[in-house]
């Protein structure tokens, strides 16, 4: 307990980019897997969990490199000019309302599997409430919604390693030899938004602030704890439900291992699905009213209402709303994330605690391999 309130900063910061990360796309990780093949799916996940690993640490320096506050779409406008500004603004929204959406869309199927033998609703009825309740949460400060970070990342890392407990033990070993050439590609995009959480950084930096120098650490602990837990939760769920793997990855294990582990999966989902609500709904908030200089209870509107309204016209195919937040608009920050980091080198007005030395050959290979996975998914997706 002692060792927590001595580092209970460092804790929440890491925290709230945990929960960050750790929200829908997780789901789809074993259901990616086992169309591609487990191993296929495995690197993938080395892949992707380094790249993030790395540009998160180089936004963290860009960051730390600068002296007023801003998110993601002010650090371009600030570093790169207006026109990238633009362009940034439009990829995180839509991200971060796609996002959001597809929370609020699968809330309603878990919620209805945890509470439906208690308390009767639809399905859309629980959605409503889960968006309801979250949006409010949005209105308390940020030091309360990282202390629920930290109490709901703790919660859904038990209930994985639960599932894995009752689980291990029926894992068919044959479920993760098979390889399809046909969805090699498949594991990419979901991995990429499964991992996407860069948001959460500038969030981070405010718990720590006055600790800055702790800032990479917290992400390195962030970003493997996250890869760790993918990793555990597509070994198990493909490892049991092999072939049936259902998109969502719980119904599929119902066959196999209960109706308790179906409960136990939709209570991690919920956390999950509710952390990432909490944090991405306070980053775009942030980006209102830090990047766009709006004041009292419009950041707060602009960021609900919106999926919200969306939910409430009938967009509710969870499959396509994923889609439309995946590699195109993830991969498209990240890109950009890699041109400001190049110019916070130089143009950066403060002496950051940690830097980076990356080759440019490098940052150019990033850039140029995450705009190909655009390309292709534009293409062939």
């Amino acid at each position: 307990m002692r060792f927590f309130k001595e580092d209970k900063n460092f804790f929440y910061a890491t925290a709230v980019l945990v929960g960050t990360m750790v929200g829908v796309g997780v789901f789809g990780v074993p259901f990616s897997f086992a169309k591609a093949g487990f191993g296929v799916g495995f690197l993938f996940l080395l892949l992707t969990g380094f790249l993030t690993l790395i540009v998160d640490a180089m936004f963290g320096e860009v960051i730390l490199r600068t002296n007023t506050k801003h998110q993601t779409v002010g650090y371009a406008g600030l570093y790169l000019g207006p026109a990238w500004k633009g362009v940034m603004f439009f990829a995180m929204v839509l991200s971060i309302y796609a996002a959001m959406l597809a929370y609020v869309i699968i809330a309603g199927d878990f919620l209805s599997n945890i509470l439906s033998a208690f308390f009767y609703l639809s399905n859309t009825a629980y959605s409503y409430l889960f968006a309801i309740i979250l949006s409010f949460l949005l209105l308390f400060g940020l030091k309360r919604i990282s202390r629920v970070e930290l109490f709901l990342t703790a919660l859904f890392i038990a209930v994985v390693l639960i599932i894995f407990g009752f689980g291990v033990s029926k894992v068919n070993f044959d479920n993760l030899q098979n390889i399809n050439y046909e969805f090699w590609f498949l594991p990419y995009g979901i991995l990429l938004f499964a991992f996407a959480g860069m948001s959460a950084i500038p969030l981070q930096r405010e718990i720590l602030r006055g600790e800055e120098s702790q800032l990479k650490k917290s992400i390195v602990w962030a970003v493997s704890t996250v890869g760790a837990l993918y990793l555990v939760f597509a070994f198990t769920v493909v490892g049991v439900s092999g072939d049936i793997t259902s998109p969502e990855a719980v119904t599929g294990l119902f066959d196999f291992l209960g109706n308790k582990i179906v409960i136990l999966g939709s209570i991690f989902g919920v956390l999950a699905v509710g952390t990432s609500f909490l944090m991405l709904g306070e980053a775009l908030k942030e980006v209102f009213r830090w990047d766009y200089g709006l004041k009292k209870g419009l950041p707060w509107l602009l960021t609900v209402m919106p999926p919200f309204v969306l939910f409430m016209i009938g967009l509710r195919g969870f499959i396509d709303v994923i889609g439309l937040a995946g590699s195109l608009a993830v991969g498209l920050i990240l890109i950009i994330l890699i041109f400001i980091y190049i110019a916070a080198k130089s143009k950066g007005d403060r002496a950051p605690e940690y830097s980076l030395n990356i080759p440019k050959w490098l940052l150019y290979s990033m850039a140029a391999l995450f705009a190909a996975g655009i390309v292709y998914v534009l293409v062939l997706g």
